[in-house]
Formats: C-alpha cells, sequence, structure tokens
C-alpha cells in the first residue's frame, strides 16, 4: 500500500501516462486513419507525447492546485471542525 504523500507523488506521472497514451492515440488515429501500421506509429509518437507532457504537468499542476485551494472556500462543517468543534 502506498501512503497519502506517495500517492499524491506517483498521481502526475501515472496520470500523464494515462493522458498521453489516450491523447496520442487519437492523434495518431486522426492523422494516421485506420491503416496498417497504425499502433507501431502511435506507440512512437506515444514517448514523444510522454516526454512534453511530463514536465508540463509538473509545472501546472502545483500551480494549478495553488490557484484552485485560493479559489476555493470551506464549508460550514469544515470551520466548525478546524474550530475545534466535536461533530
Amino acid at each position: 500500500m502506498l501512503t497519502p504523500r506517495q500517492a499524491q507523488l506517483a498521481f502526475t506521472p501515472l496520470m500523464v501516462t494515462a493522458m498521453s497514451g489516450v491523447i496520442s492515440f487519437a492523434m495518431t488515429l486522426l492523422n494516421h486513419g485506420a491503416e496498417p501500421g497504425l499502433l507501431r506509429v502511435w506507440l512512437q509518437q506515444w514517448p514523444v507525447a510522454f516526454a512534453v507532457a511530463l514536465p508540463a504537468a509538473l509545472v501546472i499542476v502545483p500551480g494549478m492546485r495553488a490557484l484552485l485551494a485560493r479559489l476555493t472556500r470551506a464549508d460550514a462543517s469544515d470551520r466548525a471542525r478546524r474550530l475545534g468543534s466535536m461533530g
């Protein structure tokens, strides 16, 4: 099992792997067509997509988390818990 910290660190590379695979396949299919050799072309393009997406995500994700933290307000039950309320 992963600790919460390990899971947080693993999230971005795993999400980038899945998303770069899906998007590169879709783009390869659109550009190459459903013809013989599609799988080979996709497998050649996927590492390129991953190599672009991972550094981009490592830069973008922390900024997005910070922005969303600033734009998110706690609901009443969260405020009550922070004030020491039981319940």
